[in-house]
């Protein structure tokens, strides 16, 4: 009785999809690697697994702590060893498994798990409130030994970043991801005791810009200088992330050093460089001193590459950021550097230094975020 029962839930649910989501502030986060054909993913509790629609009202017990989910022909699979319960569960996101314990699959995760079908392969999503979504993201984005007004201010960039950005992957039937794309999350295995209690300290608290919740970058280190949005990824100027000294943040000198025949070989193989390697300089600086262009001059011609595509070729965690200095020294290239990463929006490594020193949440993110306001907001009326 109860098999039939799910066939038709898993019917009803299949010709009549419902889109509306039981409140405004829970988002749709992808976690791991999506689910080819004939993978299989594994969700248990200490508690009965159960199905809830999307209204979060609860429609079948399914009995078990332990579940086999498989994506099989276009189809998902849930499974307990020899026990079936579905050979065709819903893939538009529109059913949840659910637990009065913690959800574990890789990480353990608060909130439900629903999957959604992308290019014949499955996503496995998080469906989560907001706050407990942030509760796995501040402790993975910064230290959570961190002053606490260094972690509130990450959790409000952090909350803020989400809110922005809610539509990111709305085509792909969900709102973020868990990599570095969008914000990392690691679930309720990440959670800290002293990042949570940012999360909380600071809840419903964004950063505002022009009525709109602002989309608040960061990143590790500025190297003392901030970037201009605009020049780093294009569009119009943004102007609360906008190019200034940033006296704050530790200057995180780092050098890298590569022979000129490996070089020649990389650039060769990424099509950057005609003929064989004859010099490579920075050919445009951005206004906060970063490699905005570099020419590569090679026997058979000269070819550009932007700065942030010369870091990313030659690896973005060994060039650390666009902010550095190219030096050719016994027939090897040596680029001497500042900061990690963009240079964008708040630097991480400068809020920890602020913090240190007796400057507020607030304080901080007015100094990385000019002309924002710091308000506590409901997000259904934003």
């Amino acid at each position: 009785m109860k098999k039939l029962f799910l066939l038709v839930l898993l019917f009803a649910a299949v010709i009549f999809p419902r889109e509306s989501f039981a409140e405004d502030n829970y988002f749709k986060v992808k976690i791991g690697k999506a689910l080819n054909n004939g993978e299989s993913v594994s969700v248990t509790s200490e508690s009965s697994i159960y199905i809830v629609d999307s209204n979060l009202n609860k429609i079948l017990d399914l009995d078990t702590k332990k579940l086999t989910v498989s994506y099989s022909e276009g189809k998902i699979v849930l499974k307990d060893g020899d026990r079936q319960f579905s050979a065709d569960f819903s893939s538009k996101g529109n059913l949840f498994l659910a637990s009065d314990k913690i959800l574990k699959l890789k990480n353990a995760y608060r909130g439900y798990i629903t999957f959604i079908e992308n290019k014949d392969k499955v996503d496995v999503i998080n469906y989560i409130e907001l706050e407990d979504y942030l509760k796995g993201v501040v402790p993975k984005e910064i230290s959570p030994s961190s002053h606490e007004e260094a972690l509130k201010s990450q959790a409000i960039v952090a909350r803020s970043f989400a809110m922005a950005n809610k539509n990111k992957y709305i085509k792909q039937g969900y709102n973020l991801n868990d990599t570095t794309a969008c914000q990392v999350y690691g679930g309720q295995s990440a959670e800290k005791e002293k990042s949570t209690k940012a999360v909380t300290d600071t809840a419903g608290i964004v950063a505002m810009y022009d009525g709109k919740v602002a989309n608040t970058i960061y990143g590790a280190s500025s190297g003392g200088f901030i970037s201009d949005a605009s020049e780093v990824w294009g569009g119009k100027p943004i102007a609360y992330m906008t190019a200034k000294e940033d006296p704050h943040s530790p200057l995180y000198e780092w050098e890298f050093k590569t022979s000129k025949s490996s070089l020649d070989s990389l650039l060769k193989k990424s099509e950057y460089l005609s003929g064989s390697l004859v010099s490579i300089e920075i050919s445009e600086y951005d206004s906060s001193g970063r490699a905005k262009s570099i020419e590569i001059v090679g026997t058979e011609g000269v070819k550009t590459i932007t700065g942030s595509k010369f870091r990313a070729l030659l690896g973005n965690t060994k060039v650390k950021s666009t902010l550095f200095e190219i030096q050719f020294m016994e027939d090897s290239y040596v680029l001497k550097g500042s900061g990690y990463g963009h240079g964008v929006g708040l630097s991480q490594m400068g809020a920890m230094e602020m913090a240190k020193k007796g400057f507020t949440y607030e304080e901080i993110l007015s100094f990385y975020f000019p002309n924002i306001t710091v308000e506590k907001i409901n997000e259904r009326n934003i």
